[in-house]
């Protein structure tokens, strides 16, 4: 896709988006970022950042509010430096992937992503994420981008609303992505190279295969 047809599809969504009723994400996003600052930081940590962002006590079971997990990550890079904060992000977002992977795909798909070659398990793959974006995007509209193995737009991650930062802020969903496409390749990697944060039209992760022949 061209870059004014993508801008195009991505200023539509964003349109669909300003009359559509308050956006839902999985808990998991949730979850995970609360795990990760138990297991990277401590507790108290993690209590004090729960509060802040205005979560429920109990831990939710089903899909949530986008809006709490925007807050937490608000609430967690008040509380942290950028490096620390990134690092329990990405903490997260590997988490959540191990989790979606074992409880949400089916166990005869990632069977067939592992026998199939990573030229045609990668595209499938992410033909899946994009009928699913939703429940790990939220409001944000999710394009693939490029030929083989392409690159992934969010044109309004949740992790990237928050102001202006002078690095990336896309540390979960490059764990996350990576850790997913890990089904189809263990060669898989994803690096974000532009982030709407630091002023881009939208977060971009280039997917890439360590020692890729088509690469060059």
């Amino acid at each position: 896709m061209s870059q004014p047809a993508l801008h195009a599809r991505l200023d539509a969504h964003s349109a669909r988006r300003a009359a559509a009723e308050p956006a839902l994400i999985g808990p998991n996003a949730v979850i995970r970022t609360l795990e990760a600052l138990r297991t990277l930081e401590n507790p108290a940590l993690a209590d004090r950042v729960a509060r802040a962002a205005d979560l429920p006590e109990r831990e939710p079971e089903a899909l949530v509010p986008e809006v709490w997990f925007v807050r937490l990550v608000a609430a967690l890079r008040r509380e942290l430096p950028s490096e620390r904060a990134e690092k329990v992000l990405a903490w997260a977002g590997a988490a959540t992937a191990r989790y979606v992977a074992l409880n949400r795909i089916p166990s005869f798909f990632r069977s067939l992503l592992r026998l199939l070659p990573a030229r045609l398990a990668i595209p499938l793959l992410l033909a899946a994420f994009r009928r699913h974006a939703w429940t790990f995007a939220g409001q944000s509209g999710f394009e693939v981008q490029g030929g083989y193995p392409g690159t992934i737009v969010l044109d309004d991650a949740p992790t990237c609303r928050h102001g202006n930062l002078t690095s990336g802020s896309g540390s979960y969903y490059e764990a996350a992505f990576e850790g997913l496409l890990s089904l189809a390749s263990r060669r898989v990697r994803v690096t974000e190279v532009a982030c709407r944060a630091s002023g881009s039209r939208a977060c971009r992760f280039l997917i890439r295969l360590d020692n890729d022949p088509f690469r060059g």
